[in-house]
């Protein structure tokens, strides 16, 4: 292949044409590369495989804090209360962090992938109800979910979270990404 500075404009226009035809390229990226050739079409959400509703892209848990330790290996520095999670789903990274505040939660985290903007919606996931960091039962209201806006590096965080047992859903780049359930509230024996 040509180096792109020595391809004519019909050879930069065929390659454009082929790269907007890539169903699973992000519109965000795919308009940032458009613009640069004056005259192309813009690609919308709606073109490609993400629907107004959004594929369903499911995340896998990659990493757990809590999760316990190879006996083999040492262990260095004492249990923290603060759980940290990594998730993976389709060419993102997302990273969340649980920590207990004033006998309720913050949770925190970064979406590190081609999203440039989006929202994290935090709802209640099954029965509601969890140990709270002082021993007590706490109840996670049912109801509408939290949302958060993601900002410009994709950090979100959102305070005063009772324990529960909460189901996180990204909405980013026309995909709803799915976390796996997670309690938050107190370390599991």
């Amino acid at each position: 292949m040509k180096p792109t500075d020595l391809l004519t404009d019909a050879e930069f226009e065929g390659i454009v044409q082929r790269a907007v035809a890539l169903s699973h390229a992000p519109a965000a990226m795919v308009n940032s590369a458009l613009a640069l050739f004056p005259g192309a079409p813009v690609r919308t959400p709606l073109q490609g495989v993400a629907s107004a509703a959004g594929a369903l892209v499911r995340a896998m848990l990659s990493f757990d804090s809590w999760a316990p330790a190879p006996h083999a290996a040492g262990v260095r520095g004492l249990p923290s209360d603060t759980r940290h999670l990594v998730f993976a789903a389709e060419g993102r990274d997302i990273d969340l962090r649980i920590v207990p505040s004033a006998g309720l939660y913050s949770l925190s985290g970064q979406i590190l992938g081609p999203d440039e903007s989006g929202q994290v919606e935090v709802s209640v996931a099954g029965g509601g109800t969890d140990t709270g960091a002082d021993g007590e039962h706490s109840a996670a209201a049912p109801g509408a979910p939290r949302v958060a806006t993601l900002d410009a590096l994709g950090g979100f965080r959102l305070d005063a979270v009772p324990g529960g047992r909460y189901q996180l859903t990204l909405l980013l780049s026309g995909d709803r990404v799915v976390l796996p359930a997670i309690d938050v509230g107190a370390r599991r024996p």
